[in-house]
This record gives C-alpha cells, sequence and structure tokens, in this order.
C-alpha cells in the first residue's frame, strides 16, 4: 500500500480547509477536477516530502458562479478575474 504523499486544500475566505490525501500528483489533479464539480472554488496541492505547495491556482466554477463573481467584482477593479486557471 503506497502512503499518501499530497494533501489537497480547498481556499475560502477563511483560511485552508484540508480536504483528502492523495498518494500522487496525478491523482490530485484528477480529484481536483471531481471536487470542484461539486464545489467550486480554487484548491491547493501540498507535497508531504518536500513540505511544500506543489500547485496553485485552480478555479472552476460553474456559469452560474462566474456570471455572479463578475457581477460582484465590477466595483473591485484591482481583482483579477480568473475564470479556470491551472497551474501544474
Amino acid at each position: 500500500m503506497l502512503t499518501p504523499s499530497y494533501d489537497i486544500f480547498r481556499r475560502d475566505p477563511g483560511g485552508q480547509i484540508w480536504v483528502e490525501a492523495v498518494r500522487d500528483l496525478e491523482t490530485a489533479k484528477g480529484r481536483i477536477i471531481e471536487l470542484a464539480a461539486d464545489t467550486p472554488g480554487q484548491y491547493v496541492v501540498f507535497s508531504h516530502r518536500s513540505g511544500r505547495m506543489v500547485s496553485s491556482g485552480t478555479v472552476v466554477a460553474s456559469p452560474a458562479a462566474r456570471a455572479t463573481s463578475k457581477e460582484t467584482r465590477k466595483s473591485d477593479r484591482n481583482t483579477a478575474d480568473f475564470e479556470s486557471e491551472t497551474l501544474w
């Protein structure tokens, strides 16, 4: 049995929430896609070996969530508009 080597966290306004541990980066990528389908948001992956974040910036949102988010940000021109970006 392989020991989980990566932790997946979801970012929210209160900080980062641990979601689950997975065995490899490829599994982490797949799980983030699955997780974001149910709970859109930004996810990050941390490596147990290095103790560092190995990916960040995955933002997946439903079309309705993106539309609402864009309307909210019209008044805040300093906020970057990330609809879907993956940094692997």
